[in-house]
């Protein structure tokens, strides 16, 4: 397995419905910069430093780190130095035994040497509980800096094959610098609802510290170990997994009882990995999402790959992703309600035995000519202020919320009552059905392209949305809709064609009396809206 250097760092839950992102496994990339060796206690310092070198397959940046740190005090190539010293056997590293080990031909004798978490290293050495201590107390500050802390042992003679008998060799501590970007990243996610939690195999300590870093309050119940999780029934781990801040010290298969723990109390869980292990989980989870350069297991059980492997990158998916849910209600809203409109006229002069106050071709003019662009670059609206702090919603909430479907309602109702009384009063008071049919056909063309803008925000006033001119393509599409609309009565070929007539300054001032009436309406309800909300 191609391991990227830094365990599992990251899970992030968003509650109602909303997504919950779990990096897991060596993804600290999306958080992480370079690891340095920051610390060393040896206790056999050329043995320690020899076995940074051949208990190494340079395979991540932590070990990476552990090679500069050998060939800056001691070993001045360490390449040529694996080479003489022949490697006999190698025990890889896993999360489940938490340490590496190697046997080496090394001056014409066997040696074997051990990296890995201090409590599983020590435990294979010769000390007295005075020195375990002692260790132990050392590993504790570390951590507490958020260093993450590995033990050294080595075994000149004896049975290689036993884990026991090593001597103690020291500690080395590992710096893993958070990226600049990360914490204010993590901030916009809590304000977006979203819980932002560490899982990892590293010691409670140091995952402790790297959740201070990044700026989240962990009480002394919100961290949950791998040996503490092991115990728990899957009915208890649902409770204490939505509440749990951390995990520490977790083995790969704990991964997917994690996932499963969160879906069963109510979460949609999207997984971020990169490591064979992963596996199971990214394809348990809801959305699987496996880093640039993860394993191609790891891709192959995932719905997406991030490719520049940053957290930075998902929070702006989430944005992106409010954005365009939003945009979507906007649009089916505002068609709905031109479409609704013509449907009511239509459907009422039907009822009334009336003739229809529109021609085919009048109502392709304003759909396909005059609303047709203006539909379309409404949904290429920009993210409104404050879009990332609110609350996530449940996904049982439907496109078409209260607002929309009450906005509809009273725009289509509206407008189609105006048109018939319109469409009415020319027919029956001047007996001209090309008068009537004119202006129902300028009010229904124009209408909408003025509430418009009143749609281009839920959340606020037209007055207060602060960014009038940030949709361009949409000033454009509502100019060239009123040259359209205005076109088809000023222009004679058109005007003949579609079977109009031209309009008095007074029929005028009615269509744009409508239109103007139309977004009061749209401004009532999203005011009334937002009132319930607070």
């Amino acid at each position: 397995m191609k391991r990227q250097g830094l365990v599992k760092r990251l899970l992030a839950v968003e509650t109602l419905g909303s997504v919950t992102t779990i990096c897991t496994d060596k993804t600290g990339t999306l958080t992480y910069g370079v690891m340095t060796v920051s610390k060393a206690d040896f206790a056999m310092r050329d043995k320690g430093i020899e076995a940074l070198v051949l208990c190494n397959n340079l395979e991540d940046s932590l070990e990476v780190a552990l090679w500069d740190f050998a060939k800056a005090n001691g070993i001045e190539d360490p390449e040529e130095f694996a080479k003489l010293s022949k490697r006999i056997e190698e025990e890889p590293f896993s999360s489940e035994i938490r340490y590496m080990r190697t046997v080496n031909m090394v001056c014409g004798s066997e040696v074997a040497y051990v990296k890995g978490a201090p409590e599983v290293v020590t435990a294979m050495c010769v000390l007295s509980d005075d020195e375990k201590a002692k260790i132990r107390e050392t590993v504790e500050t570390w951590a507490d800096h958020g260093l993450k802390v590995l033990g050294i042992a080595v075994k000149e003679d004896g049975d290689f094959q036993a884990l026991s008998g090593y001597s103690w060799a020291g500690l080395v501590g590992i710096e893993d610098p958070i990226r600049d970007e990360v914490i204010a990243s993590i901030r916009s996610c809590q304000e977006a609802g979203i819980k932002v939690k560490i899982i990892t195999g590293d010691y409670e300590r140091t995952a402790m510290s790297i959740a201070r870093r990044l700026g989240l309050a962990v009480p002394a119940e919100g961290i949950i170990n791998g040996e503490t999780l092991k115990g728990m029934s899957d009915e208890e781990l649902a409770v204490r997994a939505k509440e749990a801040m951390v995990f520490a010290r977790i083995s790969p298969h704990q991964k997917l009882r994690i996932v499963s723990a969160l879906q069963a109390s109510g979460e949609i869980v999207a997984m971020i990995g990169d490591g064979v292990n992963d596996a199971p989980a990214l394809k348990k989870s809801n959305i699987g999402v496996a880093v640039g350069n993860a394993s191609d297991v790891a891709k192959e059980a995932s719905d997406l790959i991030l490719l520049d492997s940053n957290f930075k990158t998902i929070v702006a998916a989430v944005e992106e992703g409010r954005v365009v849910f939003d945009n979507i209600r906007k649009v089916v809203s505002y068609t709905l309600s031109n479409s609704f409109a013509e449907i009511l006229l239509i459907f009422g002069a039907m009822i009334l035995k009336w003739p229809a106050p529109l021609t085919v071709a009048q109502i392709l003019w304003i759909h396909l000519i005059c609303d047709g662009p203006v539909d379309m670059v409404l949904g290429f609206e920009p993210a409104e202020n404050g879009i990332m702090k609110e609350k996530p919603k449940p996904v049982s909430e439907p496109i078409l919320g209260g607002l929309g479907m009450g906005l509809i309602a009273a725009i289509s109702v509206t407008a189609a009552v105006a048109c018939l009384g319109m469409f009415g009063h020319y027919l029956f008071m001047h007996e001209d059905i090309i008068a009537a049919r004119s202006l129902c056909f300028e009010t229904l063309a124009i209408i909408s392209l003025v509430y418009v803008f009143a749609y281009r925000s839920m959340r606020k006033s037209i007055f207060h949305t602060g960014h009038f001119l940030s949709n361009k393509p949409l000033l454009v599409s509502v100019v060239i809709g009123f040259a359209f609309a205005i076109g088809a009565i000023q222009v004679p070929a058109l005007r003949q064609a579609l079977g109009l007539v031209t309009l008095s300054t007074l029929e005028w001032g009615m269509v744009f009396a409508v239109a103007f009436a139309l977004l009061i309406i749209v401004e009532v309800g999203k005011f009334l809206a937002i009132s319930r909300k607070q």
